[in-house]
């Protein structure tokens, strides 16, 4: 579960200063944030993907290893869906 709290107060302070930057273009401070939270999430989610490990994983241990990143990755695609 996430801190909402905290991440609300960091949102807030990000879309604080777009809104105060001169030449934010054709896309909304809300949009410009959007955009960059969906990129760092895909980002993470490749990242996270790139850990599974492929040679052989028949012992209990690299099967679990393998189990906490499909959750790793599940719980970030969660946070694409939860779109905030």
């Amino acid at each position: 579960m996430t801190n909402t709290e905290n991440d609300t107060a960091v949102r807030k302070d990000i879309l604080a200063g777009l809104a105060q930057a001169s030449a934010v273009g054709d896309e909304t401070p809300e949009e410009l944030l959007n955009a960059y939270r969906l990129a760092v999430l895909n980002e993470a989610i490749e990242a996270a993907r790139g850990e599974y490990l492929h040679d052989d994983t028949t012992t209990p241990e690299d099967e679990a290893y393998n189990q906490a990143v499909s959750d790793v990755v599940a719980a970030i695609g969660a946070l694409l869906e939860d779109g905030k």
